[in-house]
């Protein structure tokens, strides 16, 4: 895949999975923004309900009065409803103001049982309504309703509207308050406050105002949407955690990808250039006139079996790795003396280091010295270990090998003044075909396997490797491998 069309794919991805999030969630805060809304239009409802319930309750029963009144009065036919006055006392029971009922007897044209019947048919007329209205302006509040009531009828209201959540009320007179509120009311009540004006006058004005807060509001709101809501954004993470899963393992495959395509170019040039030196020996040896000279065949064969065991080196650690992989504990154990093992590797890079006319230099400070472990595979990480600070050295190699006990471990120090790595070279150095001079660039030999089959082994053995490096100044690999035998 080409890399301007891999950046396209993934750039679509990302945008089409943010716009996914946005317009869920912009759904959900449409959701939450038409829920509120409703919500305030049912309360708003309920409450001019519970407005216009109250003072037709309050008209009801001084029409019924009047109306009893009327049925009650042992007159001649000259009373009307405008020689009757009808108001509260402080026990809110009715009395009768009858102190001008007779006085003008012979001044009215209509007949008793005419008004009676008039009344009788227009018990609710404007007439009535008006005069009753007028009156009661300037009754005080706790005569006309008290607490209970307003609670009763609120409540009715508000479980026609399936409005279940706690509220508080509470009366204001002209911005006043009064003492008609719930238990609980205060005037500093924290949550949505809603009001609309009670026992309004002729001209639907009222002096009165009934205030309802709801300090659960949101919550309200929220267990309204939250079954829906949490399944959109339960499915909406889903298909986030998914695409970006997704997106991972493709940009991981193609790293991988890369890798591996780097790690061919590096085989295929490490595997080139033995050949080639081989092939040309070979036709060095078969040369008549190079027979004729022992020292030049000794050292043709010499070359050829030099080249044809760096082969065969490459080929052990590719296959090393693969065994590694496939099995879960593929190699076999015993007790091994880790100070032979290392003056062991120490052999195979002697020429080496003595061609570069390097040094080495041995600290054994350990006294606990067997570990249960693989001999062979232990020697190899070893040896892989000093080969890498001849190989990463442009100077002349000092080396400094250095053991100790600490905690039931038996601690491996490896110290050289190397090239060094910088932090990002640091975190990769064991990641398999990593190296820090990729892409077909070989100024230094090896294909990326050497750490990683370190890693591998030290995994095995239970232990631990860590690295210290600075750029130019070198570099100190740290093995830790269990000294006691409960660790395997």
């Amino acid at each position: 895949m080409k890399k301007t069309l891999f950046i396209s794919l993934v750039s679509f991805m990302i945008v089409s999975i943010l716009g996914i999030v946005v317009l869920q969630g912009y759904w959900i805060y449409s959701a939450w923004e038409d829920k509120e809304e409703e919500f305030s239009l049912a309360v708003q409802q309920s409450l001019q309900l519970t407005a216009d319930e109250i003072q037709e309750r309050e008209l009801s029963d001084y029409i019924e009065t009047y109306e009893s009144l009327i049925d009650s009065l042992k007159t001649p036919d000259n009373a009307s409803f405008a020689n009757v006055f009808l108001f509260l006392d402080e026990d809110n029971s009715t009395i009768i103001n009858k102190s001008d009922v007779f006085d003008r007897e012979n001044n009215i044209a209509a007949s008793i049982e005419k008004i009676k019947t008039i009344e009788r048919m227009n018990v609710a007329n404007q007439r009535i309504r008006n005069t009753f209205k007028d009156y009661s302006t300037n009754t005080p509040i706790h005569k006309r309703l008290n607490a209970q009531e307003l609670d009763f009828v609120l409540k009715r209201q508000f479980d026609s509207k399936k409005i279940i959540t706690p509220y508080e009320f509470g009366i204001y007179d002209n911005g006043l308050a009064t003492k008609i509120k719930s238990n609980n009311y205060i005037e500093e009540q924290q949550g949505f406050r809603y009001s609309t004006p009670i026992f309004r006058d002729n001209n639907g004005i009222g002096r009165y105002e009934l205030v309802v807060s709801f300090p659960e509001k949101d919550q309200y709101v929220f267990s309204s949407i939250i079954g829906l809501g949490g399944l959109t954004l339960f499915l909406t993470l889903f298909v986030v955690f998914v695409s970006a899963s997704a997106l991972y393992q493709i940009i991981h495959q193609k790293k991988i990808s890369e890798i591996k395509t780097d790690f061919i170019n590096n085989m295929s040039h490490e595997f080139k250039t033995p050949i080639a030196t081989i092939n040309l020996a070979l036709d060095a040896i078969g040369n008549p006139k190079s027979i004729l000279v022992p020292e030049k065949v000794e050292r043709y064969v010499k070359m050829i079996r030099e080249e044809n065991s760096r082969m065969l080196t490459q080929v052990e650690n590719v296959l090393r790795i693969s065994q590694l992989e496939r099995s879960r504990d593929p190699i076999k154990k015993v007790k091994v003396d880790l100070h032979s093992i290392i003056d062991e590797a120490i052999k195979h890079i002697e020429l080496i280091l003595a061609d570069k006319s390097g040094s080495l230099s041995k600290k054994y400070l350990a006294n606990e010295t067997l570990v249960y472990g693989n001999k062979s595979h232990l020697t190899n990480i070893i040896v892989n270990l000093l080969d890498n600070a001849l190989k990463y050295c442009e100077n002349k190699p000092k080396i400094i090998v250095e053991t100790i006990n600490h905690d039931n471990f038996l601690i491996i120090k490896i110290k050289d003044n190397g090239i060094g790595m910088n932090p990002a070279t640091q975190k990769k150095v064991f990641d398999k075909f990593y190296r820090a001079t990729s892409g077909n660039i070989h100024n230094v030999k090896g294909h990326g396997l050497g750490l990683a089959y370190v890693k591998k082994i030290i995994d095995f053995h239970k232990g631990e490797i860590k690295l210290e490096s600075k750029l130019n100044e070198g570099t100190t690999f740290r093995i830790a491998l269990p000294i006691d035998q409960k660790y395997y």
